[in-house]
């Protein structure tokens, strides 16, 4: 493993030589030699333009479908007058996808990328449609799952696609690229949201998928896209010979142990008590159901479906830890911070869509800063630290908002909450700069399912502090407007505003203070988890750029 403090010494120190693997782990690790490679020719021109034209659709549409959600919530949660539901809003995708997506890894290792991407889009089509046509919240939570479980295939996929279609060098310019117009969903998502919300219907958040699906399909059904390595013809014998390799029995006992866990969270906090039969239950059943399927991993060993040789590297369950709750701070703020500017400051959702800009902006800036300056200056750790502490000031000063907070402190304060951008590549590049060429699949997946079951855990708390405060702030300043309604009036301006029509300007005064009130208690969850992420991020290996830049091949880094 990479020391725990910077190397010292010439062009080799950080390189691969210091991660080396244990007798254990190298026998457990298939020699990266033994892997075949498609023998078909890399994409280039026509061929490679349509093929981008298709990925970066993909990644639009995936980023965009997190970030679209955010300031179209509130009034969902208003029309269906479920905002006790809001949880599951966010929570039900993260979760489906984070469910499955230790197998995505496998099916693209085993089955053709091309069309195991084309599957999960699919699905993901399928769930936005139904999320658009939802008729009440539980409608609504079922669409988001099934466009979830879609979801959990299409960030990993595109990357896999490309490396098996462009060659070594150019491989990062178009990787960016793909990540860069993933981007521009995530700052076009809350605009977009504000925009359908306001001027059209929620709906559209969702119902835009389906005409932008239709056009990746026209652009990747007809291509032949390399594999990155050789893959058998599907037939009965070899799907056969594959099945053990997916460890069903693992997912079988994985996939209850963490629904169980968000149902325990969710029920809590909505329909039963905490200390009742039903939310103690599913925490039981939960660890008595994640304890077995630790038990089967240990014994499925390399071919489990999170292998343990793999995620005990330090490097790799840091880095994942660190991703997955600085970005769960990222999604949770992308759903909370519109409540706060509707809810509290009275803002409608395009102007409240706006009103993040300064973050999302910020975002990309420290996102373009770190991938310009990281190599140049050799080691990644100091920008993962920049990015945890001032996520952590950023969001211990926006807790000290009010509903008579200015514009420039809401504004100003959405700058260093935004730090968390220079280290959105950071744990990606850890991983695969540690892993073996032939893991590197199954490294990703595992990232992007820590990202997802730390952000639906943590977005599930939130919205239960959220909820619990509300309820008692309300009874402590607004006594004559029941909690039970100021809880089902959602998160709109107009609803919000209902609650005291009968009341006055001072009786308005008290339900926005029990509004932001609350909003500042999801904000100090917010600190904890940036500050717990501080400190991962110094696990994550003092590697040297430089070094690894001169072998852009990452098998012959590894031989």
């Amino acid at each position: 493993m990479a020391d725990s403090k910077p190397p010292k010494g010439g062009a080799d120190a950080g390189s691969t030589a210091q991660c080396p693997l244990s007798e254990k782990e190298k026998a457990a690790t298939p020699d990266v030699s033994e892997v075949k490679h498609d023998p078909s020719p890399y994409l280039a021109g026509l061929k490679l333009l349509i093929l981008m034209g298709g990925l970066t659709v993909v990644m639009f549409l995936a980023m965009l479908d997190m970030a679209i959600i955010g300031t179209a919530i509130p009034q969902i949660s208003s029309d269906f007058h479920r905002l006790q539901d809001v949880g599951w809003y966010v929570g039900a995708y993260q979760l489906a996808s984070a469910t499955v997506q230790p197998l995505t890894g496998k099916a693209y290792t085993y089955f053709s990328t091309k069309w195991s991407l084309l599957f999960f889009f699919f699905v993901f089509e399928v769930g936005s449609a139904i999320c658009g046509a939802a008729q009440n919240s539980i409608m609504f939570i079922i669409g988001r799952s099934i466009a979830g479980l879609g979801c959990s295939g299409l960030a990993n996929g595109s990357l896999t696609v490309l490396s098996g279609a462009v060659s070594p060098e150019k491989r990062p310019l178009y990787t960016s690229l793909t990540m860069a117009v993933g981007q521009i969903g995530v700052i076009l998502g809350p605009i977009l949201g504000g925009v359908f919300t306001e001027h059209a219907t929620w709906r559209w958040c969702f119902y835009v998928n389906l005409p932008l699906g239709g056009l990746v399909a026209a652009f990747l059904v007809f291509l032949h896209i390399p594999d990155h390595i050789a893959k058998e013809p599907i037939t009965p014998q070899h799907l056969r010979e594959m099945l053990p390799k997916f460890d069903l029995i693992g997912f079988a006992l994985f996939a209850p142990a963490a629904i169980m866990l968000l149902l325990a969270l969710q029920f809590g906090s909505s329909d039963y008590s905490w200390n009742s039969a039903t939310v103690i239950g599913c925490f039981c059943g939960a660890g008595v159901t994640a304890i077995l399927f630790l038990l089967w991993e240990r014994r499925m060993g390399k071919d489990a479906m999170m292998p343990f040789q793999m995620i005990s590297r330090r490097i790799v369950w840091t880095s994942s830890l660190f991703y997955g709750l600085l970005m769960s701070v990222s999604v949770g703020g992308g759903n909370f911070l519109p409540i706060y500017f509707q809810s509290v400051k009275g803002q409608a959702p395009l102007t409240s869509a706006l009103y993040l800009l300064p973050s999302i902006l910020s975002q990309i800036f420290f996102l373009l800063l770190s991938g310009a300056l990281m190599t140049k200056f050799r080691f990644y750790i100091p920008w993962a630290a920049f990015a945890a502490a001032g996520t952590a000031l950023g969001c211990g000063l926006v807790s000290t908002w009010t509903p008579d907070s200015t514009l420039g402190e809401l504004f100003g304060h959405q700058v260093p909450y935004a730090a968390r951008g220079a280290a959105i590549q950071i744990a990606f590049l850890a991983v695969q700069l540690t892993l073996p060429a032939n893991e590197i699949a199954l490294g990703m997946s595992f990232l992007v399912f820590s990202q997802n079951i730390l952000g639906a855990v943590v977005v599930t708390l939130g919205n239960t502090i959220f909820q619990e405060s509300l309820k008692s702030k309300i009874l402590l300043y607004a006594p004559e407007v029941s909690p039970e309604a100021a809880v089902a009036a959602g998160g709109s301006a107009d609803a919000v505003r209902q609650l005291a029509a009968q009341g006055g300007d001072a009786l308005l005064g008290n339900v926005l203070r029990a509004f932001s009130d609350s909003f500042d208690n999801i904000m100090y969850l917010f600190v904890a988890v940036s500050v717990v992420s501080f400190f991962l991020c110094f696990g994550m290996g003092w590697m040297d750029l430089q070094a690894h830049g001169k072998k852009p091949e990452e098998a012959a880094a590894r031989e």
